[in-house]
C-alpha cells in the first residue's frame, strides 16, 4: 500500500530538505464537526457504579476537609448520603447529561489532543480539489510514499485508519468498561468525518506525541526518504519559489534518486489531471 501527502511549495521543500513529515494536533483540525461523536447516556447500574468510584470519594474527602473541619469517616458518609444522590438524579436528568456530555466531548479532545499527533494522507494523488485546496493552487506538490518503509522496524499500515464518512456523526458509549472499549471509540472518533468531505478518500496514521508538546503544535517527525515512491509537482510553477528548478536539482540528490518524478497538466478533453514523468 502506498498513501499520497498534499503540500504547498514551501511545505513540500521543507518536508524533503529536512527528511520530517508534519504530524498534526487534532485541535488543528480545519472541520468544526470534527471529533464531535454523540454520547450514548450509559444506563442507571453503569452510572451508579461510577459514581461510587473509590477516586470520586477520595476527591470529595479531600475537598470537604480543605473546606471545612470535618473528618474522613463523616466526609465518606456525606458523600454517599448526600452528594452521590444528588449527582445521579442531575445527570439522570436530560438537562444535566446535555451539560455533561458537551464536557465530556471537550475531555475526550483535550485527552486525545495530548496524547496524539496524526499523518493525514490520501489514497488519491489526482483530486482535482485536493490540490486546488492542499497544494496551493496546483502550485504546490503530492509524495507518494510507503507507510511500512516510513520508519525502520515499524509496519504504519496496521496503524492506519480509513477515515468513513456519513450524514451523521457516530455514537459512542459515554462511558467504557475496559481500556479496548475506549481505544475502539478513539478510532471511530478519529476516522469519521462528515459526508462531504469523501472526495478526499482520507487515511490517518496516529502517532504517539512527544512529552511536553503542547495540546495544539505539531510535531515533525523524522522518516526514511527510502520511503518516498514518487513526487508530483503540479501543472503550475510556483511564481516566487521555482518550484520546478527546485525538484530538478533535488532530484539528482543520493537520497532522492530513487524516486519517481512527475508533473501534473490539465487534460485537453475531461475536468481530469495527466501525470508525465520528469526528463532527466
Amino acid at each position: 500500500m502506498t498513501l499520497f501527502r498534499y503540500f504547498d511549495a514551501l511545505g513540500g521543500l521543507a518536508t524533503l530538505r529536512t527528511k520530517k513529515m508534519r504530524l498534526a494536533s487534532p485541535l488543528a483540525f480545519n472541520d468544526p464537526f470534527e471529533l464531535t461523536p454523540r454520547l450514548e447516556k450509559p444506563s442507571d447500574d453503569l452510572l451508579l457504579n461510577r459514581l461510587n468510584a473509590s477516586h470520586l470519594v477520595e476527591d470529595y474527602v479531600s475537598m470537604e476537609q480543605s473546606r471545612r473541619a470535618i473528618s474522613r469517616d463523616e466526609a465518606q458518609r456525606e458523600y454517599f448520603a448526600c452528594e452521590l444522590p444528588k449527582r445521579f438524579l442531575n445527570l439522570t436528568s436530560d438537562q444535566g447529561w446535555s451539560k455533561k456530555e458537551q464536557q465530556m466531548k471537550w475531555d475526550y479532545v483535550g485527552k486525545i489532543a495530548e496524547r496524539f499527533r496524526l499523518l493525514c494522507c490520501s489514497h488519491r494523488h489526482d483530486s482535482i480539489l485536493m490540490w486546488s485546496h492542499y497544494a496551493e493552487k496546483h502550485r504546490g506538490m503530492v509524495i507518494e510514499f510507503d507507510p511500512d518503509l516510513f520508519m525502520p522496524g515499524v509496519c504504519l499500515s496496521k496503524h492506519a485508519l480509513d477515515v468513513v464518512y456519513r450524514s451523521s456523526p457516530p455514537t459512542i458509549p459515554a462511558l467504557h468498561l475496559e481500556p479496548a472499549g475506549f481505544e475502539l471509540a478513539l478510532n471511530v472518533m478519529l476516522s469519521t468525518k462528515a459526508l462531504e468531505w469523501s472526495y478526499e478518500e482520507e487515511v490517518r496514521i496516529l502517532f504517539p506525541a512527544p512529552e511536553g508538546l503542547k495540546n495544539t503544535d505539531p510535531f515533525d517527525q523524522v522518516f526514511d526518504p527510502m520511503c518516498i515512491k514518487r513526487i508530483i509537482v503540479g501543472c503550475y510553477d510556483h511564481p516566487d519559489l521555482g518550484l520546478y528548478s527546485a525538484i530538478d536539482r533535488m532530484a539528482e540528490a543520493p537520497d532522492f534518486k530513487h524516486i519517481h518524478f512527475q508533473r501534473a497538466f490539465l487534460d485537453s478533453q475531461d475536468y481530469k489531471l495527466r501525470f508525465a514523468d520528469r526528463e532527466r
